[in-house]
């Protein structure tokens, strides 16, 4: 990816900006005052890592980038407008400038303060593993990465069911309390209404008993009538079969009353108390065995859970193995292949005059690239210990280690501030080299790093404002001489530039 073109409206210094870029090592250069820092203040807004400086600022880029969401086209616009209130877009759609930034981070390496990941073990082992040779070794760590991602999510569902698990065990005592009670009453449908009749019989046996009692006894004398008629040589019809019948039912009801008698009346108001207080707190009997049910379906669940976290352990115990198995191969073929990478670090560290650099690779526990950290030292401190000058001239040559082509986009901001001439000159050779990879841009007060650029851009105060130029051979010249020797150019400083230049 990179920068085509930048455009900059109302900004603190510029009224109106248009610039060009090219691939390559774009250097920016200017007396103190000029408008560089606002100017590179700008150009970090379009990928989300500054505030908007200007109403306007307008930027073209091209390049392979990820824009999820985001309609792809062969250009990719970032529109940045400022008015009430700041709005970004991304190829003509709206964004905001935390999603710029997220959107940009893999492509975007701003070298300014202590804020990136490159002397972290993660980026550094990204760096070891892309320079080993093997083919096997790519595959290898491939596999790792998947079978550590799922062993990542096989711990958190066994976590997950553990916890689950932990929470039903405190429930458990009390479901099977729920299940014991409902069953101990072993209710069944119609019961409490067939009790409800019993005991409405039970509370009138005696009346009915008298009641039968003579009811027979006038079903008795209705056979009179039935003579009275027969004598008269009439017929009634039906009528012997109604009495008949009607006999037959007033004695089956007389037997069901004896029959109440064999009956123990206070078991059954205890087991309509029972029935009732399973419907009292269910709504019902049908209600009570559906949540038996339920509750017996919860009982298997916890029973399962047991067998399935045992399951899960076998899984993660075996999975395990393998990735201790993977992670020795891929730690044996890193330790191979760090001595002639500590090499090139030794390399790029001499030139930007770093002294005793050092990788140091450890086994320890599995992670998401093996079971290897590898942490780097100056003078055997800690990068969290080194000045701002020696945290980035070393993150300068991390970035040199890669084996990138079209990597992204480099912003440096006064990288050679407060650096010797030889110090500034190595930063300068180094960032040459990574200028194949990366198209960088670079604020600079020292002659060293113009001298190198492929492209020298100036920043000059006008009555009108800032204003950026492109230099030819010659402005490059003036401009070096112009940072050695101040606005009154020496002779002695103009041959210099002029041999750097055409050196």
């Amino acid at each position: 990816m990179q920068i085509k073109q930048i455009s900059i409206k109302d900004s603190p210094s510029f009224k109106k900006l248009d610039l060009c870029f090219h691939q390559g090592l774009n250097v920016i250069s200017g007396a103190s005052g000029a408008g560089k820092s606002v100017f590179f203040t700008s150009l970090l807004a379009l990928f989300g890592l500054k505030e908007c400086n200007a109403k306007v600022i307008e930027g073209f880029l091209e390049g392979e980038i990820e824009l999820f969401e985001y309609l792809s086209e062969e250009e990719l616009s970032v529109q940045i407008l400022r008015k009430d209130k700041t709005r970004y877009f991304l190829n003509h759609q709206s964004t905001s400038k935390k999603r710029l930034g997220e959107i940009f981070s893999p492509y975007v390496k701003f070298l300014s303060h202590k804020n990136s990941n490159e002397l972290e073990s993660a980026f550094l082992l990204s760096v070891l593993d892309s320079r080993i040779e093997y083919k096997t070794h790519q595959q290898i760590l491939k596999d790792y990465q998947e079978s550590f991602l799922e062993f990542q999510n096989l711990q958190e569902k066994l976590q997950a069911l553990r916890d689950e698990r932990k929470r039903f065990a405190e429930l458990k005592e009390f479901t099977l309390f729920e299940i014991e009670k409902i069953t101990n009453i072993n209710p069944h449908l119609g019961e409490y209404e067939e009790l409800l009749e019993f005991k409405k019989m039970l509370s009138k046996k005696e009346k009915l008993q008298i009641l039968g009692i003579e009811a027979m006894e006038t079903l008795n004398q209705m056979g009179k009538i039935s003579a009275f008629f027969e004598a008269l040589g009439q017929e009634i019809e039906g009528y012997n079969e109604m009495i008949l019948d009607v006999e037959t039912k007033v004695a089956d009801e007389m037997q069901k009353l004896q029959e109440l008698d064999d009956q123990d009346p206070e078991k059954i108001l205890n087991r309509l108390s029972q029935l009732s207080s399973l419907i009292s707190r269910y709504g019902g009997i049908s209600e009570a065995l559906e949540y038996l049910k339920e509750q017996q379906k919860k009982l298997e669940s916890y029973e399962n859970m047991e067998n399935e976290e045992q399951e899960l352990h076998n899984k993660l115990k075996a999975l395990h193995t393998r990735l201790q198995s993977l992670a020795h191969q891929i730690s044996k073929t890193r330790f191979e292949f760090l001595p002639s990478l500590q090499e090139r670090l030794n390399a790029y560290a001499s030139s930007l005059l770093l002294s005793d650099v050092q990788f140091d690779l450890i086994e320890g526990d599995l992670n998401t690239r093996g079971n290897n950290e590898l942490a780097i030292t100056l003078n055997n401190s800690s990068v969290q210990t080194l000045s701002s000058g020696e945290y980035n001239r070393l993150r300068l040559a991390v970035l040199a280690l890669q084996d990138k082509q079209r990597a992204g986009i480099l912003l440096l901001d006064e990288i050679d501030a407060n650096l010797s001439g030889e110090e500034s000159e190595g930063v300068a050779k180094v960032l040459k080299q990574l200028s194949q990879s990366y198209q960088v841009f670079a604020i600079s007060h020292q002659p060293h790093l113009p001298s190198m650029a492929d492209v020298h851009f100036v920043v000059q105060k006008t009555n009108e404002g800032s204003q950026i130029k492109e230099l030819d051979q010659e402005g490059r010249i003036q401009e070096i001489a112009r940072m050695i020797s101040g606005a009154s150019l020496t002779q002695e400083a103009l041959e210099f530039a002029r041999k750097k230049i055409e050196g």
